[in-house]
């Protein structure tokens, strides 16, 4: 409840460029933070939202919140922020996962349409609940699910990245590698998400610069620089 709060103070501090919200659960998203996300610039129009799966029944399996009122939170959130870039994370082959359980759990995933996202193969870990559970999910088969989810979030990215060619948006330079700048937009988190070339460009390390994109490597993109700072 005092996240807005908290953003509004962020906010005006003036040396701060960017502020980004990282694992944030659906529980958090009050009306007052969607308006918050939605009109306070320096907080970036991408949202971390670690959802872990889409499957009413594995999320009960899980102890986890269902996803009844997802759609209506992302959709609320889309309508509120245009452009609006989010990122989730989902654990494949949880303790009885059936193949229809993970089916939908992909033609939810796509149909949400996600353009930045990871997915982890269910791990047994000693002292917990779902470790003693039955039904384990063979090792091979939890990751080729893995790898199937995977796959669609790296589609979706490339899709996105696609559709930034020609655009010009701001870039925040991370690190130089020989004379070309490595950077990322507001819609990628650092370390985590895709990054942005900037070739035969030395510049400082923090510093956001407007560029153009030229070229698309995969997921990652190419640009110039559109003013020198």
């Amino acid at each position: 409840r005092r996240l807005p709060a908290l953003l509004h103070a962020l906010a005006a501090l003036p040396k701060l460029r960017w502020i980004r919200l990282l694992y944030c659960y659906p529980s958090y998203f009050s009306e007052e933070l969607i308006q918050t996300i939605a009109s306070v610039d320096k907080v970036v129009k991408y949202i971390d939202i670690p959802l872990q799966h889409l499957s009413p029944t594995v999320l009960a399996r899980m102890r986890r919140p269902g996803a009844a009122g997802t759609d209506s939170i992302l959709r609320r959130l889309r309508e509120a922020v245009p452009g609006l870039v989010l990122r989730t994370t989902f654990i494949c082959g949880f303790p009885g996962e059936t193949d229809e359980e993970h089916e939908e759990l992909v033609r939810r995933a796509r149909d949400l349409g996600f353009a930045r996202g990871g997915a982890f193969a269910y791990s047994q870990e000693d002292g917990t609940v779902a470790a003693s559970m039955e039904e384990q999910i063979d090792e091979n088969l939890k990751q080729d699910r893995r790898d199937e989810l995977s796959a669609l979030f790296q589609e979706q990215s490339r899709a996105w990245a696609e559709a930034q060619l020609g655009k010009t948006i701001n870039v925040m330079v991370d690190r130089m590698e020989g004379n070309d700048a490595i950077g990322r937009t507001e819609f990628d988190a650092p370390d985590i998400d895709n990054t942005v070339r900037i070739p035969e460009m030395p510049l400082l390390p923090g510093t956001v610069v407007p560029v153009k994109v030229v070229a698309v490597d995969e997921t990652d993109l190419i640009g110039e620089v559109a003013a020198v700072p």
